[in-house]
């Protein structure tokens, strides 16, 4: 018996590759289809709960499959190569700016959590707002002087 090697970790340039995939997807998209291309795509397999715990594909895939129920039904008439490309790359930016702003309400929510677990830790806005402390680029020498 033949032990299956394990797929590389999900870096983040591994991440935006996929989400590339999701974004040029065509027709109708589903996790196993989506597992399908990225493995014919990357030769490795990943689980659909290895891409669904990460955050910017778990938003392109939601925002492409919410953009897709809305879909516009196409007139069937022959549409030139130029405005096809115009298209796609007009699809492809609607949904990048919707992955955006779910990004951005995403980190609103996260925001307004970390707001009330410091308030009821009695941390006020001064304390919060305090600078960061210098970077100690020498390490733990001491300085000569």
């Amino acid at each position: 018996m033949t032990r299956s090697r394990r797929s590389p970790n999900l870096t983040s340039e591994r991440v935006a590759a996929i989400v590339e995939v999701i974004r040029a997807w065509e027709g109708r998209l589903t996790w196993p289809a989506l597992i399908k291309s990225v493995a014919k795509k990357m030769h490795c397999n990943y689980t659909r709960q290895a891409l669904f715990n990460q955050e910017l594909i778990r938003v392109a895939y939601e925002t492409y499959r919410a953009s897709n129920k809305e879909g516009s039904p196409g007139s069937g008439r022959p549409v030139s190569a130029a405005l096809r490309a115009a298209l796609d790359r007009s699809k492809r930016l609607e949904l990048a700016l919707a992955e955006a702003q779910k990004r951005e309400s995403l980190l609103l929510e996260q925001f307004v959590r970390w707001a009330y677990n410091a308030g009821t830790r009695g941390l006020t806005v001064d304390f919060l707002n305090q600078p960061l402390p210098p970077t100690n680029r020498l390490g733990n020498r001491q300085s000569r002087r």
